[in-house]
């Protein structure tokens, strides 16, 4: 006679349990009165939504595009020098890597009914508006007040890049947290390469604009100046993008959350509790609510406590960035003055000067096929990162940058500035996602060390948004470096294509053997 079977109970797959939670809280908050803005958090996500959600990026990366194309020229237009133009480019980084991480630890703790990042991404793009209106404007609002030396226009225009210039670098980490904040798990990876993607086609655009001779044209007009009818045109864009990007889907707000379980995003580590609870395991991880949300004095310990797994990542982040900053931020006014043998300085109807513009339109259409190039990658990214690896696609997207710098650096060709562009494209799309989708993937584990195989829970609460903006610190940390040293500038006057050349070539060296033999990216 059998004895008695073992009944084994069934446990749901990872993807059924989590299909559930979702159904049950997008019916719990469509039937909630006064709730029912917040179930659409709870569903998958079409392309045309996570397009709208990611638009402020493009007028970001338009942003980005038009300070790097022309912002050189202005002040150099002014009579400025090269030693103090890259000194103004550090104290707006030095504004940045003390103004990006304490925006987003206030972002983590707000408690406002709107959210806890829109209120933030609308104070930050109303800063962005009115720092465009300055940029190009420095020298005729100077005039306009009666300062007409050429030292009032260079530090009004300084202005305006101060407060642009932080303003973009933490909205896009902030946009970034908040488009992964209203996605489910499954969209999350969707939406940043969506971001991606249109965001390098916003730059693609903003260089294409600064590569138009506006005023040859019947609009041109209206403008005093190319510089005028770009940034005029990237105004119009960054308020286009916020607007759809506010608008586009309601945050729940922190007092909500914590109020309703059910009414909490479904994060990984959310997941990973309701697993265990259906294991019968008894340890549970600590409620990701409370883990994502931590103090100003939390954030700066976690800031001085950091991972070894963070640490690295910061590490390989600030040594590529040195780098590739030096190239966007030099880029324009390098082929102008190098490859097309102008002069930004000469009489305006001589023929150095003529040059010298046409060597920055030429630099801006390279720098939009950079951005295209950019885009075309992130669609193969998320692919390739299954296939090979996070460590495998890195490292190629910097080896591919180190080509095209060295080419540029020793060929002064226009054929060769367009392919060192293109090259480029690839380390941006890689430099610029793997990092987020690493902390993404460290923060849904709670875990960024690994012994014997086995991820080590953390104990130590870390915010994903502060974690976010401590990378985007590091880019302002990257670009201060080169910039804050009067050597930069000397050597830049002395031997202008070099600096790109060296600098790119090192860092990147080291931040490629580093990231290969330290990095974790499993």
């Amino acid at each position: 006679m059998e004895g008695p079977r073992l009944v084994v109970p069934v446990v749901p797959s990872e993807e059924d349990v989590l299909e559930g939670m979702l159904t049950r809280r997008f019916q719990y908050a469509k039937g909630i009165q006064g709730s029912s803005r917040y179930h659409s958090i709870f569903r998958t996500k079409s392309r045309w939504e996570l397009i709208r959600l990611s638009l402020l990026i493009v007028g970001i990366e338009f942003t980005f595009a038009t300070e790097s194309a022309f912002v050189a020229p202005i002040l150099l237009g002014m009579g400025l020098p090269h030693t103090l133009m890259t000194m103004m480019w550090a104290m707006s980084s030095i504004i940045g890597v003390l103004f990006v991480p304490i925006v987003a630890s206030k972002s983590d703790r707000l408690r406002a009914k709107w959210g806890r990042r829109r209120p933030v991404l609308l104070a930050l793009g109303v800063a962005m508006l009115l720092g465009l209106l300055l940029i190009p404007r420095g020298r005729l609002v100077g005039e306009a007040i009666g300062l007409r030396s050429m030292a009032w226009g260079a530090a009004l225009t300084t202005i305006g890049v101060m407060i642009t210039d932080p303003s973009a670098g933490a909205s896009i980490g902030l946009c970034r947290t908040y488009a992964m904040e209203v996605c489910t798990i499954g969209d999350q990876s969707r939406v940043l390469s969506t971001m991606m993607l249109i965001g390098g086609l916003g730059g693609s655009l903003g260089f294409l604009f600064g590569a138009v001779d506006w005023r040859a044209l019947p609009i041109g007009e209206y403008f005093t100046s190319d510089e005028s009818a770009v940034f005029t045109a990237n105004w119009i864009l960054l308020l286009v993008g916020l607007l759809s990007t506010l608008t586009s889907f309601p945050e729940i707000p922190l007092p909500v959350q914590e109020r309703d379980e059910l009414l909490r995003p479904v994060t990984k580590r959310a997941l990973k509790n309701k697993l265990q609870r259906l294991r019968g395991d008894v340890h549970e991880v600590q409620t990701e609510l409370h883990m994502d949300i931590i103090g100003f004095r939390q954030f700066v310990r976690n800031v001085i406590r950091m991972p070894r797994a963070m640490r690295i990542l910061c590490a390989t982040q600030c040594l590529t960035n040195m780098g590739h900053l030096t190239f966007c931020l030099n880029f324009t006014d390098f082929v102008a003055s190098t490859v097309f043998d102008g002069d930004v300085q000469a009489p305006p109807e001589s023929l150095e000067f003529v040059l010298y513009q046409q060597g920055v339109r030429f630099a801006c259409f390279g720098m939009a096929l950079y951005l295209a190039s950019a885009s075309l990658s992130s669609l193969l990214i998320e692919k390739a990162t299954k296939r090979v690896g996070a460590r495998a696609v890195y490292v190629t997207g910097l080896m591919a940058h180190c080509v095209g710098m060295l080419s540029v650096g020793f060929l002064h060709y226009r054929a060769v500035v367009l392919l060192c562009c293109s090259l480029a494209g690839i380390m941006y799309a890689t430099v610029y996602s793997i990092p987020i989708l690493l902390i993404s993937h460290y923060h849904s584990k709670n875990s960024f060390d690994v012994v014997d195989g086995k991820c080590v829970e953390s104990t130590e609460p870390r915010g994903f948004g502060a974690d976010v903006s401590i990378l985007n610190s590091i880019l302002c940390i990257a670009q201060v470096c080169p910039n804050v040293t009067p050597f930069h500038g000397i050597v830049l006057t002395l031997l202008f294509s070099y600096p790109k050349l060296c600098i790119s070539i090192i860092t990147r060296g080291y931040t490629v053997n580093h990231f290969a033999r330290d990095g974790r990216t499993d």
